[in-house]
This record gives C-alpha cells, sequence and structure tokens, in this order.
C-alpha cells in the first residue's frame, strides 16, 4: 500500500517519505484494520515526527494521528463489524496517513453512513474535543459568557459553534481579517482581532467587567495570560494547548483570590483512563446537533495523500482557516 513513512526523526518537511510499497498493516488483539476514507491534519503529528509528541514510536512509523474508514478485520477481542465505517485513534506506528491504517479499537466510534466521511472524521476528535471541554470540564450553562482563542480554526471554531448551540454569548479572537470573518460566519457574536485589538478592553466592555464565566484556550502564550485576568468570580478556564509556542503562567495565588478554576483538557486521555462514558455520550449529542443544523464541520480543505507535508506547513505557519482533512 502506499503510506507516509517517518524513518528518521525531524520535521515533517525532511522526515517523511511517500512509499508505495509498505506492506498493508495486521491488527493485533484490541485493534481494527481500516481502509482510510478521511484524517485529520493536526498539529500533534508535526510533535510525532520530531519525536516530541507524547506517544513516540520507533522509527519507521506511519503518522496520521486521528482518522477514519472502514473496518477491513478486526483483532482478537474486538467486536466492531466489519463494513461499518469508524473514527479513531491511530495505533502506531501504522497510522493514518496511508490508504490503510490501525485503530484503537477502545477509542473507535461507529461514524453513520449518512455522515460524509471528510465531516466524520472532524466530528470524532476536533468537536469531541470542544465538546467534552465546554460540557464535561467546564459545565458551560446558557446565558453564561465564553471566550474562545484560536477561534479559526480546529477546535477553537469547535468550541465557538457549540457554545452558540448551548445558549452562552460568545466572544471569540482570531489572528487578521479574513479569520476574523471566517469565526463572525461561524456565529460568535463578538469576534476580536488579537493582533490590532485591546482584548482585556473589550472584552471587559463587552461584559460590563463581569468577565468570563468560561475561557477555552488552545493558544497559550501572552492570550493565556491575560486571560486569567478575564475570569469572572467561579469562572472556569478550560487549558486545550499552546498553540503559540508558550505554556502560559497561572498564579496559584490569582486562582484563590478570584475563587475560578483553572481545568486541563486531554481528550485523547478521557478513553485511556475513564472509559467510554464521556466520549459516548459526547459522541451521541454532536450527531444530533450535526443533523439539526446546529454545528457543521468547518472542513475548508481536502488534500490527497501526497499534499499531506505541505498541508503541515500550511497550518505550522498558521495559515490554515477552518480544517483541513486528507483524503487518501
Amino acid at each position: 500500500m502506499k503510506a507516509w513513512r517517518v524513518e528518521e526523526l525531524g520535521h515533517p518537511s525532511e522526515s517523511m517519505v511517500l512509499r508505495d510499497d509498505v506492506a498493508d498493516p495486521v491488527p493485533g488483539p484490541g485493534q481494527v484494520h481500516i481502509r482510510v476514507d478521511a484524517g485529520n491534519v493536526n498539529f500533534a503529528d508535526i510533535l510525532l515526527c520530531q519525536g516530541v509528541y507524547q506517544d513516540r514510536p520507533g522509527v519507521p512509523f506511519t503518522p496520521g494521528l486521528e482518522t477514519c474508514g472502514t473496518v477491513l478485520a478486526v483483532g482478537e477481542g474486538v467486536d466492531v463489524p466489519l463494513g461499518v465505517r469508524v473514527g479513531g485513534m491511530a495505533a502506531l506506528p501504522a497510522g493514518g496517513y496511508a490508504e490503510q491504517a490501525l485503530v484503537r479499537a477502545h477509542t473507535a466510534l461507529v461514524m453513520p453512513e449518512d455522515i460524509p466521511a471528510v465531516d466524520a472524521t472532524v466530528l470524532y476528535s476536533t468537536f469531541q474535543t470542544s465538546h467534552v471541554g465546554l460540557h464535561h470540564r467546564a459545565r458551560l450553562q446558557a446565558g453564561e459568557w465564553l471566550l474562545v482563542h484560536g477561534a479559526a480554526a480546529g477546535v477553537g471554531a469547535a468550541a465557538v459553534q457549540l457554545g452558540v448551540a448551548a445558549g452562552a454569548k460568545v466572544i471569540a479572537t482570531a489572528g487578521g481579517p479574513e479569520k476574523c470573518a471566517h469565526v463572525r460566519a461561524l456565529g460568535a457574536h463578538h469576534v476580536l482581532d488579537h493582533r490590532s485589538d485591546d482584548v482585556y478592553a473589550a472584552v471587559q466592555d463587552l461584559t460590563g467587567g463581569h468577565g468570563v464565566d468560561v475561557a477555552y484556550d488552545p493558544v497559550g502564550g501572552d492570550l493565556g495570560d491575560l486571560t486569567r485576568r478575564l475570569m469572572a468570580w467561579e469562572g472556569r478556564l478550560v487549558v486545550v494547548g499552546f498553540a503559540s509556542g508558550r505554556i502560559p503562567n497561572h498564579p496559584a495565588n490569582h486562582v484563590l483570590v478570584k475563587n475560578y478554576a483553572v481545568v486541563g483538557l486531554h481528550w485523547g486521555a478521557y478513553v485511556e483512563h475513564a472509559g467510554r462514558a464521556v466520549i459516548e455520550a459526547a459522541h451521541d449529542d454532536l450527531l444530533r446537533l450535526y443533523r439539526s443544523g446546529s454545528i457543521r464541520s468547518d472542513v475548508t480543505g481536502t488534500v490527497p495523500l501526497e499534499g499531506v507535508p505541505d498541508a503541515l506547513a500550511a497550518l505550522e505557519a498558521r495559515a490554515v482557516t477552518g480544517r483541513l482533512v486528507v483524503t487518501p
């Protein structure tokens, strides 16, 4: 089969090699063998190729941590039916940037056939992350103020839509006029350009000095530092990631004085450490919201298998608005 291989750790532009003679993967116990229909272009895969992600498979391996496809075979102890479409986390070293891949069975969720594969793969991880973050971790309520950073793409864009669907008052930040326009189209009530707007002053003005009840932060850095100053009494600040490249500072004394909570969100850890109940509940609600038209996948481009390195480079350069999906 055709697959991208990392044969030496390094930046994807240098470490990834496209091979057409890779053996078809064989599922072991607890694994599902799929024909890949679609897969997410993720920043985590850039880290994976460099050997600095939390999962560190030995070389050679195929990257592509989140994938969606049709079940061809299953390993011992797996009861997923053949022929259904599933989304799941790749069982490395047989990742999703390939024509076929292996998925960890305990992460697999059946994706109904009425949902296109490119939408299904985004609902699986991107929307799952934001749903669990907003509803399970932050307990977002209708009428609350929600601040979303990195709102033009990925989990931020998903959080905007989910916040609006939940009846929250959504303030979103993005960088540049084009991205801000995209966020407005997603339904955010207020959009701030963090490159040119005074985010602190604007949020204080919009909320009448109340601050935000929930902040959803996949960016960190300077925006992350600023966000703690905007937290309302008994607010919840959800730490999702550090796309800026810097971990923000959230001093414990500030948390104490303002009585807000800082909660972490590592979505993938739920299936590893907390069973499937949380992600299955989110899955059911996401399917309902998608079918009702309350959310959309926000896929703005698809790329063939050959285009993976260029897509990762665009993502790293913050040149992506919306979501890119690989379709082998």
